[in-house]
This record gives structure tokens, C-alpha cells and sequence, in this order.
């Protein structure tokens, strides 16, 4: 019979071994994990595919390496939080969203940047700038009438990618993001007089006063009321007054 002592040891034995094979398998699934994932991001791998929506800006190419990758498509080292990141950093883009689908599609939805305004800059130029006041682009001109210009304010020396940052137009563009593109589209000038009473002056051919800028966003509500019962009225108005609690309309004298 075996004494204590060698059945202790034998026990002992025993329990060594069992670590050795288990240390050895994990080993080996460790080794079988890192050959797999080296394979998976190693260059020239293709796996997945990427859809890009909300732009025709943006290429696949382009978009990889705007992350630091090329073609092909391998979602192994493609980041989505890198994706957000570049392309909100890319002035033509406000941000994105990624979202993946089954089975290893990415899809990326971009949000463009829409001119809001144009505003006249140093040198006799006119910066094009979004609702957020990012300068989009900076022309010796207005190249297209798809944003109303801005007049009474100059800004400064301004680049590409900068953000205005005038208190009244902000106010200005704040007002118009919440407005619809239809009225937008309705808008040919926007005026800012010595005392920063706006203007709106209308395509129709008569302007809307909604004084001071700071205060303009309490006007957004009447505004709004005014705009969708004049639009389909014949009404020869020399101007619409919303300074007061209630629009007065001033009507053109007949010849």
C-alpha cells in the first residue's frame, strides 16, 4: 500500500500534468486566435462591404482613406468611431452615423452641410456658411442663388472652415434653421440696419420686419403664420410689420 506521503506526491503529480495540458491548450488557442486575426487584418484581406448614404461627395475609396485605410473593404480594421470622426472633420460634412447589417455590411449615413446664408468678407468677398455659422466656402462672388444673402454685416478676415462668430448672425441663423426649405427658398435678402432691426425681403417683392436680431427667435412662430397665409395671396404690400404683438401689413397705395 502506498504511505501518505507518496500518495501526496503522486496527487501532486497528477495536478502538474493537468496544468501542463491546460496551459498547452490554452497556448494553442491563443496561438490559433492571433495567426487567425493577423491573417484577418493583414493587407489585401477583403471581407464586408461598405454603403454610404445622404452624399454623392464621398466615395468608398475616399472614405478609406480618410481613415487611414485602402481598398479592399476589410471591416476588420475599419473603426466606425474613426469613420464619424474623419468625416466631421471634412468642412462638406456636418457628421455621420455607421450602423452595421447582416452579414458585414456597414452602412455610413452622411449629413451634408446646407448654405444658409452668404455673408460679405474682407477683400470684397462673400463667405457661403451653414446654420451652424461653418464657413463652407469664400468667393471674390455669389456663384449661385441657393441661400439668401446677408447685408449690413461684414465680417472679418475669413477662411475656409472657420465659424462666424457674430451674436446677431447666429441669432439670423438659428432662425432660419427652423424654418422649412420651401421658405428659405422664399428668401432673397436678409438686411441688418445700424440699429440690428432684420429684414427679410421676399421674392414676391415686399419685405418682412421682424426687428431687433436679438429677439428674433420670438418671432419664429408668427413669422411662420404670416408666410403660409400670404403665399397664396395676391396681396400688393409695400411691407409686412412683425415688430408689434400683432403683423401689420402695409398695403401698396393703387396708382
Amino acid at each position: 500500500m502506498q504511505s501518505t506521503r507518496e500518495r501526496l506526491k503522486a496527487n501532486r503529480k497528477k495536478r502538474r500534468l493537468r496544468l501542463l495540458r491546460l496551459f498547452f491548450i490554452a497556448a494553442v488557442i491563443i496561438g490559433a486566435f492571433a495567426g487567425a486575426w493577423r491573417w484577418a487584418t493583414s493587407p489585401g484581406t477583403a471581407f464586408g462591404s461598405i454603403v454610404i448614404e445622404g452624399t454623392s461627395q464621398l466615395t468608398q475609396s475616399e472614405l478609406l482613406s480618410m481613415c487611414g485605410t485602402q481598398e479592399p473593404v476589410n471591416l476588420f480594421v475599419v473603426s466606425p468611431s474613426a469613420i464619424e470622426k474623419a468625416i466631421a472633420n471634412d468642412v462638406r460634412f456636418e457628421k455621420a452615423e455607421t450602423e452595421y447589417f447582416w452579414p458585414g455590411v456597414l452602412v455610413v449615413r452622411v449629413k451634408e452641410r446646407i448654405p444658409a446664408l452668404y455673408i460679405a468678407c474682407s477683400y470684397k468677398g462673400y463667405a457661403q456658411v451653414d446654420y451652424n455659422g461653418v464657413v463652407m466656402s469664400v468667393s471674390d462672388g455669389i456663384k449661385e442663388a441657393d441661400a439668401p444673402v446677408l447685408s449690413g454685416v461684414v465680417t472679418g478676415n475669413i477662411f475656409f472652415g472657420d465659424t462666424i462668430k457674430e451674436k446677431n448672425v447666429l441669432e439670423i441663423l438659428g432662425f432660419l434653421s427652423k424654418l422649412d426649405k420651401e421658405v428659405t427658398d422664399s428668401i432673397s435678402e436678409i438686411a441688418v440696419d445700424g440699429s440690428n432691426n432684420v429684414k427679410f425681403n421676399l421674392r414676391y417683392g415686399y419685405p418682412i420686419l421682424l426687428g431687433n436680431a436679438d429677439n428674433i427667435s420670438d418671432k419664429l412662430d408668427i413669422f411662420i403664420t404670416v408666410f403660409n397665409d400670404i403665399k397664396t395671396k395676391n396681396i400688393r404690400a409695400e411691407y409686412i410689420d412683425l415688430t408689434f404683438a400683432k403683423p401689420y401689413i402695409k398695403l401698396r397705395q393703387k396708382a
